[in-house]
């Protein structure tokens, strides 16, 4: 092979390989342009603007709704209130408190709980009293109270949720706040409706709260835990406990427009006697 024709496969290999490079460099540009204009849409605000700014001090739920594809529960973490719009009769804007913990921001669950127990009707005949635990922000818990205005709910969490949920349920009338601490001994309030989203995990008191939803209950009191799949061995152990204390345990596929596919209902009711 002759010197000039060694350097023209050279030249065509360099050639070849640089056309590659080059069109992956513009395969890589397109798809973080891709990204960070979903980013952009999920968000409502520009990406640069990651602070709680003027700008972005308010998430507006619908919008989020709208363009939800990315099932992150982080996403809501850099807003100090979160607009849902008109609810029941008037508008419900609710508070994020990032001091407080994780229970101080809203996650798809809570909503989700709250759409699927509002939608749900064979509990609300009469005047029932419903009591939600781990309320965190109460998101929950004012939707249900604005959807089913014939319901007294009661919002609770430990004492440094309170302030938190006492401001974000001041304007729904008939929701009131106060604090229990799972697996203490409760007064003798039993409950037609249990609620509770995220609650059931390892870092939290799994037991107690098994004992606190059975005190609570009555023979008709139907509980309903919205679930995740991040927190498997836990629920199934947990479940495995229900079913020592109530007759019917089981899963359901929730009712809202917040489509996490990772998030569904834990139903129970029927409780027995423990003695």
């Amino acid at each position: 092979m002759t010197t000039s024709m060694m350097q023209i496969e050279r030249s065509d290999h360099d050639h070849d390989a640089y056309d590659d490079m080059m069109d992956r460099g513009a395969f890589l540009r397109k798809l973080r342009r891709q990204m960070a204009e979903e980013d952009e849409a999920q968000r409502e605000v520009p990406a640069s603007s990651n602070d709680d700014t003027a700008d972005s001090d308010t998430l507006c739920y619908q919008f989020y709704l709208s363009v939800q594809a990315v099932y992150d529960g982080y996403k809501h973490v850099n807003y100090r209130q979160i607009d849902f719009g008109i609810v029941g009769d008037s508008p419900l804007v609710i508070a994020q408190d990032r001091t407080v913990g994780k229970g101080g921001f809203v996650w798809d669950a809570a909503y989700i709980l709250a759409e699927h127990v509002s939608r749900v009707t064979d509990w609300q005949a009469g005047s029932p009293n419903v009591i939600e635990l781990g309320a965190g922000t109460g998101i929950t818990s004012l939707i249900v109270a604005r959807q089913v205005p014939q319901a007294q709910v009661h919002l609770t969490d430990l004492p440094q949720l309170l302030p938190l949920m006492e401001k974000n349920s001041s304007t729904t009338k008939n929701a009131t706040a106060g604090v229990l601490e799972w697996g203490r001994n409760v007064s003798g309030q039993e409950y037609d409706v249990i609620l509770g989203a995220d609650v059931i995990a390892s870092i939290y008191d799994s037991n107690g709260l098994a004992k606190t939803i059975h005190d609570l209950s009555h023979e008709r009191t139907k509980i309903y835990l919205a679930c995740e799949d991040r927190l498997a061995g836990s629920i199934e152990e947990f479940e495995d406990h229900m079913r020592s204390l109530f007759d019917h345990v089981g899963r359901s596929k929730p009712n809202s427009a917040n489509k996490n596919p990772k998030v569904w209902i834990l139903e129970i009711s029927g409780k027995r006697s423990t003695q």
